[in-house]
């Protein structure tokens, strides 16, 4: 995947968000909770965001950061206002655009899936519709086609087939032991740990029994409890 590709994905959601983040009431972001990031409120989520911009750019993050670093990136900015956040991103926003197609195929699409997830939760989190998420949400749908089913067969989980408004696959080996129904977002919403276990439980499955799916499916999490996510606009 291109560096191209990343930033413009990356900047149509950045420039999405904020502009939506200006129309916020500041203080009302700071005081809601965002049930998808315990600990965490709408502006503590928007400075995430902009700290993972420059740990990239200054080097101290190149994949996925830890939970020590998110909260760095957080407390650097527990004193600045939601607008002062929002210039911050802005004021970074064309050096990184550079740097992402500078690193042309090791631009991280991560970071696409990253700001893709927290639109969602933060809009939720505020009862706002879910806009279609555009460049990042492709990257998000392709990046699940081909990271789901990884290391299962390794880790003793059978293959689960597939299907998706789209289309149906077999991840995880070539014959599949049950099948589940869904969309991508959702798919999506699961893979990054927006979604608790009963949560899961709950999908669409055929299957006799789907717990070794419910604990291979989430990259991270699951959900300590249930995330509920705003209807797609």
């Amino acid at each position: 995947m291109s560096g191209e590709t990343v930033a413009l994905a990356y900047r149509e959601a950045r420039e999405r968000l904020v502009a939506w983040g200006r129309t916020l009431d500041p203080e009302e972001a700071a005081a809601t909770p965002v049930s998808a990031l315990p600990g965490w409120s709408v502006k503590d989520t928007f400075s995430h965001l902009v700290g993972l911009v420059a740990d990239v750019e200054s080097g101290t993050v190149s994949g996925v950061p830890d939970d020590e670093t998110t909260a760095a990136q957080v407390s650097a900015r527990a004193d600045a206002d939601l607008p002062a956040v929002l210039d911050e991103w802005e004021s970074r926003a064309a050096a990184f655009d550079e740097l992402l197609v500078e690193l042309g195929s090791r631009a991280p699409r991560t970071l696409a899936i990253d700001i893709w997830a927290h639109e969602v939760d933060m809009r939720s989190a505020l009862g706002e519709p879910v806009p279609d998420g555009g460049g990042a949400e492709r990257i998000l749908d392709a990046a699940v086609r081909r990271g789901v089913g990884g290391g299962w067969a390794d880790r003793g989980v059978p293959a689960l087939r597939i299907v998706t408004e789209d289309e149906e696959w077999v991840a995880g080996g070539d014959h599949p032991a049950g099948s589940l129904t869904t969309t991508l977002f959702e798919l999506g919403r699961v893979m990054l740990g927006r979604r608790s276990r009963s949560q899961m439980a709950n999908l669409d499955w055929d299957a006799p029994d789907p717990a070794p799916w419910i604990a291979a499916l989430p990259a991270f999490g699951p959900a300590e409890s249930e995330v509920v996510d705003s209807p797609r606009a």
